[in-house]
């Protein structure tokens, strides 16, 4: 029977396998049907003729009399975007001038483009092509999407490096994976930096919603998170937002208060924002705009309209040092090409196109330096493609070796230092602009090891950090925005201060009644005025005087409760009833109640107190009997314990005594003699350790005896009767309310015999007053954390609530 039960089990299990796993080929065929459709359209499209005269330029800078080895390329960017014509133009010319100026070189790149429209599915479908039928040795993609993050999964199943423009940060993960270009993520620390330099510290983040962006989101708010700054808020807009959710989305951004706002789009959403900020009045004095190079990288190719919306903000953007090299190829440049594309001496050159120029001569330098025994003929086999497993695609032979030579590539192109370090270009100076009409102007720059600083200095380490220039804020302010909008009717905040404190050093007020002002001081006058410096914007307040009935000051709650003061400041407890009522803000003093009490009065016998008189008697007995009955063992055997009479005499005291610290130098010679000694150390250890805790004991703790007879202390007018005297238990007529310090001090002095009382009992806070002031006659015998400290109080809204209800128990 269990035999049978084992084979219908193994059967079901077996059919459960092979349903899966007809269902994991259904897919494969599937995901390898839908690639291949997209390969065979890539196929049926032709290219452009401007794509196929590439080969032309190969063709004209080889040298019919010398044998070069002709190494694929391949190349893939849509050529209906501006960044792809002019990366197809620097590229094409690259190749051109390279080949001129090394005609001795034995290799030759022949470059094999393809257009991908702006489609990630046809990038993927002709780095396909382009590793089968073309059989290229590296591809080069001017930017690239997380959707053709494909193509690096792709090129490093092959052993194809794969040299990407784009600024966008990738993971060091894929080892044939190369970004030359500038890391963006490398710019959010000078963003961090330009926000600390003018003290900001809360800002809004609009950024463009997209997985790229989404995923270096992290890079910068961890850079913020270690500069101690918050960004309160991300707001995502996708580049098909229409006008209407834009205006919505800056909206909500007015509300949030915070007026510094870093934009992290690209350049056409950013246009399409700052034309409706321009609209909502968000380009004025009050707010800053910081722009990302993700759009600062095309913003010349915008007309003058969208300059005009974005006049005042400030953008970083990857600094190309001026040189004779750059403006001689950009003179060619514009020779070469305005004749068949009208837009490009209009347009000018951008850093895609700078950054394309230098990775195609580190490419053919390192094509060089590998040698033409590297790279053989492809043909045959060649690289096969396994759509349904890439682990067993065929791989280049000379992928390692191009890859390990393009990294080590080091030389000046048109972008200043050409270096990789860990597969991206180390290049992390960032220039500041100021964007004041058409392009803007230049006010600094940003640099990891100087900070800000006005000039650069080529070929040298020295920098100077000294700051930027003056920035035109937007509404063309010379003034840096606070960094924080204020949204008030115009009138003064009222703030009550109470004006019959018990303790003038934490608040003391006086009232002129010839100029009708109040002047504060004291400790809490101290915690709010440092509070209102550190504020990024100012307040307009005035201080009035709070005349509660007697002085209590739950009725200055109840005041602000009533909204007829907008805040209260002082020595205020906060209390859960009164939370109920009001907001607090948090305690800047120590929590809880205690019970201060006299010092007992010291006599000089002080030490002697912690034993008995009896005790110390049998010590002093047993101490010099222990000294005879050794010396009465040693006398006839020991030396050290022979001599003149004086001089036993002394031995005897002198042995007993260093047996108290152990510290006896005499060597016992008999048995019986150490048998006493041992008793006497162990009756020493623990008279000694009984001393030392009972000393400790009367030290540290105040022998304090309060019974139902004595009397109990507490502040008038206080909330602490209720909350902590009556919960001890004494008699009411045992307690006696005081007024201040030197109140406290009498009493105390009396104590409850003459009139006075035993202990006072009130909040932490006014003890350590009270001890300040009289620091060798009491001392805090007892604390508890019943009350939550002092806080500054202000109004709790509750529009349902109706402020004329009757005084609540506060």
């Amino acid at each position: 029977m269990c035999r049978l039960q084992k084979q219908t089990t193994f059967r079901k299990t077996k059919r459960r396998l092979n349903i899966r796993g007809r269902k994991l080929k259904m897919k494969m065929k599937i995901h390898g049907f839908i690639l291949f459709l997209l390969f065979c359209e890539f196929r049926s499209q032709p290219y452009p003729d401007k794509l196929k005269s590439s080969q032309q330029i190969f063709d004209a800078s080889k040298d019919s009399n010398q044998e070069t080895n002709t190494i694929k390329i391949g190349i893939i960017l849509d050529t209906r975007s501006w960044v792809g014509e002019v990366v197809q133009s620097c590229i094409t010319m690259a190749i051109s001038e390279f080949y001129m100026l090394n005609e001795q070189y034995k290799t030759r790149i022949a470059l094999e483009p393809r257009d991908s429209r702006g489609e990630p599915f046809r990038s993927i479908a002709s780095a396909f092509d382009l590793l089968e039928n073309a059989q290229v040795h590296a591809i080069m993609v001017p930017e690239m999407s997380s959707e053709e993050s494909f193509l690096v999964t792709l090129c490093d199943k092959a052993n194809v490096p794969l040299l990407s423009f784009s600024s966008v940060s990738s993971s060091n993960k894929h080892p044939y994976f190369l970004q030359v270009a500038q890391d963006e993520t490398s710019q959010f620390k000078g963003v961090a930096a330009f926000l600390r330099a003018f003290k900001w510290r809360n800002v809004v983040l609009i950024y463009e919603d997209t997985e790229d962006t989404r995923q270096i989101l992290s890079h910068l708010h961890d850079t913020f998170r270690d500069s101690d700054l918050d960004a309160v808020n991300d707001i995502a807009i996708t580049l098909k937002a229409t006008d209407e959710e834009i205006i919505k989305k800056l909206h909500n951004l007015r509300t949030m208060r915070t007026s510094i706002i870093i934009v992290h789009t690209s350049v056409s959403l950013s246009s399409q924002i700052f034309k409706n900020a321009k609209m909502l009045e968000m380009m004025s004095e009050d707010y800053a705009w910081i722009m990302t190079s993700k759009t600062m990288n095309l913003l010349d190719l915008q007309d003058s309209p969208v300059f005009e919306s974005m006049a005042g903000a400030v953008g970083f953007r990857p600094y190309i040092p001026a040189s004779s090299k750059l403006r001689n190829f950009t003179l060619r440049w514009r020779r070469e090409f305005q004749r068949s594309e009208i837009d490009m001496e209009s347009r000018g050159l951008n850093v895609f196109g700078i950054w394309a120029y230098d990775a195609v001569w580190a490419l053919a330098e390192a094509i060089e330096r590998a040698g033409t025994q590297c790279f053989p003929n492809r043909g045959g086999g060649g690289f096969k493609l396994n759509l349904r497993n890439l682990d067993h695609t065929r791989v280049s032979n000379s992928g390692s070796t191009l890859l390990n030579e393009i990294s080590r590539s080091n030389f000046t192109g048109l972008g200043g230092e050409f270096q990789l370090i860990n597969a991206r270009l180390v290049h992390e100076t960032y220039e500041i602009v100021n964007v004041i009409g058409k392009g803007g102007r230049r006010v600094g720059f940003w640099t990891p090891t100087c900070g800000f600083t006005k000039e650069i200095y080529q070929f040298t380490d020295n920098c100077s950090s000294d700051g930027l220039e003056t920035i035109i804020w937007p509404g063309f302010s010379t003034t840096a925005p606070k960094g924080w909008l204020l949204q008030m009717s115009g009138r003064r905040l009222r703030i009550g201060v109470p004006a019959n404190t018990r303790f003038p050093k934490l608040i003391g007020l006086s009232y002129d009644q010839q100029t009708n002002k109040a002047t504060t001081d004291g400790f809490c006058m101290d915690v709010f005025n440092a509070a209102i410096e550190r504020l990024l914007y100012k307040i307009d307040y005035e201080f009035i005087p709070l005349y509660g009935d007697n002085g209590s000051y739950s009725d200055h709650v109840y005041n602000v409760y009533l909204q007829i003061f907008d805040a209260a400041v002082g020595d205020i407890t906060i209390t859960s009833n009164r939370s109920q009522y009001v907001d607090f803000t948090l305690p800047f003093t120590e929590f809880g109640v205690g019970m201060v009490a006299r010092l007992d009065d010291k006599d000089p016998w002080f030490f002697l107190k912690p034993l008995s008189v009896d005790l110390w008697i049998m010590s002093a007995g047993f101490f010099i009997l222990t000294g005879f009955i050794v010396w009465l063992i040693e006398h006839p055997i020991n030396v050290e314990f022979q001599g003149s009479l004086g001089w036993q005499i002394g031995t005897i005291l002198w042995f007993a005594a260093s047996t108290l610290v152990y510290a006896h130098r005499e060597k016992l010679q008999s048995n019986l003699s150490r048998f006493v000694v041992g008793i006497w150390l162990f009756v020493v250890l623990i008279l000694t350790s009984s001393y030392t805790a009972n000393l400790s004991s009367l030290l540290t703790v105040q022998q304090i005896r309060l019974t139902k007879n004595d009397y109990i202390g507490y502040p008038k007018n206080s909330f602490s009767e209720g909350l902590h005297v009556n919960n001890l238990n004494f008699q009411d007529n045992r307690l006696k309310p005081y007024s201040s310090l030197e109140d406290y001090y009498d009493a105390l002095r009396k104590g409850s015999k003459n009139g006075g009382v035993g202990a006072i009992i009130d909040e932490i806070p006014y003890i350590k007053l009270f001890l300040a002031k009289y620091p060798h006659e009491f001392a805090m015998i007892n604390s508890s954390e019943t009350t939550n400290g002092f806080a500054f109080v202000s109004i709790l809204f509750f529009p349902e609530q109706c402020v004329c209800a009757p005084c609540p128990s506060l």
